[in-house]
């Protein structure tokens, strides 16, 4: 029992380090695609990092990391206003497959992510 114990802690590890690194995806907006560059870093069931697109670099803020299913929130801010923008991944190897809302909007978006080496 403690071997398949340890055995499920040493892959839970692991795998948490998969997800510390540089992922880059592409949101299609209204306006076009927007490229973007994520940098992460896992600490357990903790989750820190950037969000970069041409607008500009967002802090992950509320980041949590439940097995493969990863949350956090950025703030974006343009013109004095502030949008809270939730997000929710779902890891599978080298991809993360993201839907992001905006709150207080109806407005939900996916994109797919991977992992630069």
């Amino acid at each position: 029992m403690q071997l398949f114990l340890l055995a499920v802690l040493t892959a839970a590890l692991s795998f948490a380090a998969d997800i510390t690194g540089k992922w880059t995806g592409e949101l299609n907006t209204q306006n076009g695609p927007m490229p973007l560059t994520m940098n992460l870093k896992a600490d357990g069931e903790t989750l820190t990092g950037t969000v970069g697109t041409q607008m500009g670099e967002m802090q992950i803020k509320e980041g949590k990391i439940k097995g493969d299913d990863l949350t956090w929130v950025t703030m974006f801010e343009r013109d004095g206003n502030t949008m809270k923008i939730n997000n929710k991944a779902k890891v599978t190897g080298k991809e993360m497959k993201v839907t992001i809302s905006v709150e207080g909007r109806d407005v939900t978006m996916e994109y797919t992510a991977k992992k630069a080496d």
